[in-house]
C-alpha cells in the first residue's frame, strides 16, 4: 500500500522549490554581466546585447566647450618633453605629483594634478562597456587607457540606480545619493539626490557625474555631518577641485593593523579642505580603494583590492 504524503510536507517542498528558483534568479541578476544602452529619456537604462559603440550613439551627449589652461598654469607644463620620476610626471598636457603621508596611524596618498584641458581628465568603464556586473581591476583599466594616474570611481555597476555621466555622455539618470558633477569648464558642483536635474546639468555642460558620496567639501569648507552608513574609519577614495584645471585624487589605506587604520568621513573632509579643495567628494572605498601611478598600484589596497566597474584617470593624450 502506497504511503500518503502529509499536506504540510508537500507545502514545505513547494516553498523550498520556490526559494531555489528565486535564489537562482537573484544570483543570475547579480553575477551575470549585462550591457546597457543609455536611455535618452533619462530613465533607467534597458538591458541589451548592444556593443559599446551602439551605446555611445544612443546616449545623450553634453555640449563641449573646453578651456586651455596652458597659459594659466604655464609653469606646470613643459614645451613638449616629458619629465618623469617615481612620484611625478610633467608634460605639455599634464602635471601629476604624488605624495605619501603617514601620520597618526594612517597612510594616505595624494595626487596633485594640473591638466591643460578638461579632456585630460577622463573616465573609463571596465571592458569599455557600460553595464551591470561588468568589472575589471583598476590597474588593468588604467594600463588599457594609457593612464598617467588613476583612481577607482563610484562602482556604478553594482546597482541599477544612480546617475552616470561619463566623458560627456548621459547613461543613466536616477539620483539616489549625493551627486558630483564635473563640467567642461573645469568647475565641480555637488547636489543632493533631490536637487539633481540631469537634463538641466547636461545643458549646463556636465562632463562627468558620479553618484556615491557623500559630498565632503563645499565652497572651500569641510562638511561635518553626513547622512551615510559608512561614516566610520575605513579605506577611502576621494576627488576634489582646487580650481578649474587643478584637481586632487586621494586614497586612504585602512583596516590594516600596524600600517593604516583608515579615515572617517569627517577626517577625510578635513584633509581635502587642508589640501585647498573648494569642492570634494567621497567615491567608493573599502576594498575598492585603489590608486595607480604609471603602470603600478601606488597604495596598499585592503585585501589586495577588488574588481570594480569604472575608473577616473589622467591621460597625456591630445
Amino acid at each position: 500500500m502506497k504511503k500518503k504524503r502529509h499536506p504540510a510536507f508537500m507545502i514545505i517542498l513547494d516553498i523550498l522549490a520556490v526559494a531555489v528558483i528565486v535564489g537562482g534568479i537573484a544570483a543570475y541578476r547579480l553575477l551575470i554581466p549585462e550591457t546597457y544602452v543609455a536611455n535618452a529619456s533619462g530613465t533607467e537604462a534597458v538591458s541589451t546585447a548592444a556593443s559599446a559603440a551602439d551605446t555611445s550613439e544612443k546616449a545623450v551627449s553634453s555640449d563641449t566647450g573646453t578651456t586651455d589652461w596652458g597659459e594659466a598654469f604655464a609653469d606646470k607644463f613643459t614645451e613638449g618633453e616629458i619629465i618623469e620620476t617615481d612620484t611625478s610626471y610633467m608634460s605639455k598636457n599634464v602635471n601629476v605629483t604624488m605624495t605619501t603621508v603617514q601620520e597618526d596611524g594612517v597612510t594616505y596618498y595624494v595626487q596633485d594634478i594640473y591638466v591643460r584641458s578638461i579632456e585630460n581628465l577622463q573616465t573609463a568603464f571596465a571592458e569599455d562597456t557600460y553595464g551591470k556586473a561588468v568589472t575589471d581591476w583598476v590597474l588593468d583599466m588604467a594600463i588599457e587607457n594609457d593612464a598617467v594616474a588613476a583612481i577607482n570611481g563610484d562602482y556604478y555597476g553594482v546597482e541599477s540606480g544612480g546617475v552616470v555621466i561619463r566623458n560627456g555622455v548621459l547613461y543613466r539618470d536616477d539620483a539616489n545619493a549625493d551627486v558630483l558633477v564635473l563640467y567642461y569648464d573645469g568647475t565641480m558642483k555637488g547636489f543632493s539626490a533631490a536637487e539633481f536635474d540631469a537634463d538641466l546639468e547636461m545643458a549646463n555642460g556636465a562632463y562627468q557625474a558620479w553618484n556615491f558620496g557623500p559630498l565632503l567639501v563645499e565652497e572651500g569648507t569641510a562638511l561635518t555631518s553626513f547622512s551615510s552608513r559608512i561614516s566610520g574609519t575605513n579605506p577611502r577614495t576621494a576627488i576634489g577641485c582646487i580650481e578649474p584645471g587643478h584637481y586632487v585624487f586621494i586614497t586612504v589605506d585602512g583596516r590594516q593593523a600596524g600600517y593604516s587604520s583608515g579615515m572617517t568621513l569627517k577626517q577625510l573632509a578635513a584633509t581635502m579642505e587642508s589640501l585647498g579643495c573648494q569642492v570634494a567628494y567621497n567615491l567608493d572605498g573599502g576594498q575598492t580603494s585603489t590608486m595607480t601611478f604609471g603602470d603600478e598600484i601606488a597604495n596598499q589596497p585592503y585585501k589586495g583590492g577588488r574588481l570594480t566597474s569604472d575608473i577616473i584617470f589622467i591621460t597625456d593624450g591630445e
